[in-house]
């Protein structure tokens, strides 16, 4: 009777295991990676939407509710709902911002080797743990 013997399942299930091994890891920091965009989209609008209420009003507004952006962005969470989202004037000053994206605990964010997305009212674009260029 022609068939697989359980060492040829065996070999099979091993092989399985292995290619699982190197596959998952990859997987996950990829779906980091692609996590890190609703970071940088999110920071995108609300730096539009500031400069839209800078031409407005002549000063920049730290809440989040005083500009046109998504509901989700209003409410400070990212759209994908992996980052939350702050802005604070620079030591109190209406003319500048800066605009932070941070995953909240429990995230799965938290592992990423990106972390702390900010965006100031020059454009300025950085980390605070990471590569500001690899992450950007």
């Amino acid at each position: 009777v022609r068939g697989l013997t359980l060492i040829e399942l065996m070999v099979v299930v091993a092989i399985i295991t292995i290619i699982a091994a190197i596959a998952y890891p990859i997987y996950t920091e990829q779906t980091r990676k692609a996590r890190r965009a609703d970071a940088k989209s999110a920071l995108q609008a609300i730096a539009l939407a500031q400069e839209r209420y800078y031409t407005v009003n002549g000063e920049y507004t730290v809440a989040l509710s005083s500009l046109q952006i998504a509901t989700d962005l209003q409410a400070g969470a990212s759209e994908g709902g992996y980052y939350d989202l702050a802005v604070t004037h620079d030591g109190g000053d209406t003319q500048t911002y800066t605009v932070t994206a941070t995953a909240p605990s429990g995230s799965p964010q938290l592992n990423d080797s990106c972390q702390g997305f900010s965006i100031s009212h020059l454009g300025v674009k950085d980390v605070s743990s990471g590569d500001a260029d690899k992450c950007w």
